[in-house]
């Protein structure tokens, strides 16, 4: 016996195609590897993370929220790209760019994290020095001290990198963990990279980060959350 194969109707097509466009349409453009709010765009630079969803506008009371896990080893790569020359400051610095970020990190390893830092980098294992306009808000009291809901302890370093290290806390596999800081720059349209440290404790980042960590604790520079 034959049976008659059933075609869609061109109705059934446009249907489809306005649900699939609806889904699509958001405040926030989404494709693999990439996310776009207004004036800014984050993509996954390294292939040891996912993004999951970005969210806000960056200023204070609604600060750019972007939620990821990390299932690999080694340095995490976001690529952060403001594009939009009118974008500004947003917490209202001084500076011609500047966003506040919360950063929700999910570990999806299956080691445990007892340490964290952030670093900022124009290109990936160079890091920002003190006068390239890059910084987590350089003079400027913007969201610190920096805060971490499972970190007890933060050192925010500005020489010779830009670096923030979170430690006296747990990040079990399976937890998250949020972190609330700024970021600025002197130009108007930067395009960079927010590295992330991860396993072992920092990457093994340079030994000449050891010295402003030790001045920095007698400058005062490193303090207790909370």
């Amino acid at each position: 016996m034959l049976t008659k194969r059933l075609l869609p109707t061109p109705a059934t097509v446009l249907v489809v195609i306005f649900f699939f466009y609806s889904v699509s349409i958001g405040p926030a453009a989404w494709a693999a590897g990439l996310i776009s709010l207004p004036g800014i765009t984050f993509f996954e630079a390294s292939n040891n993370f996912r993004l999951l969803a970005a969210t806000g506008s960056g200023r204070l009371d609604d600060p750019f929220i972007v939620i990821e896990e990390v299932f690999g080893k080694g340095e995490v790569l976001l690529s952060i790209n403001v594009y939009d020359p009118d974008f500004g400051s947003r917490i209202e610095s001084m500076h011609a760019v500047g966003f506040a970020l919360q950063k929700v990190v999910i570990n999806q390893t299956r080691k445990l994290w007892d340490h964290y830092a952030l670093e900022l980098d124009f290109e990936a294992g160079q890091g920002s020095d003190y006068y390239d306009g890059l910084s987590f808000g350089q003079k400027s009291k913007v969201n610190r001290p920096f805060r971490s809901d499972r970190f007890d302890w933060v050192e925010d370093l500005t020489e010779p990198r830009d670096v923030i290290r979170f430690s006296e806390g747990q990040v079990k596999p399976g937890e998250r963990v949020r972190f609330t800081f700024a970021i600025t720059h002197t130009h108007l349209t930067p395009r960079f990279f927010l590295v992330q440290h991860v396993l072992p404790p920092y990457a093994q980042l340079d030994d000449n980060l050891d010295l402003p960590m030790k001045l920095a604790a007698c400058c005062g520079k490193i303090g207790r959350l909370g």
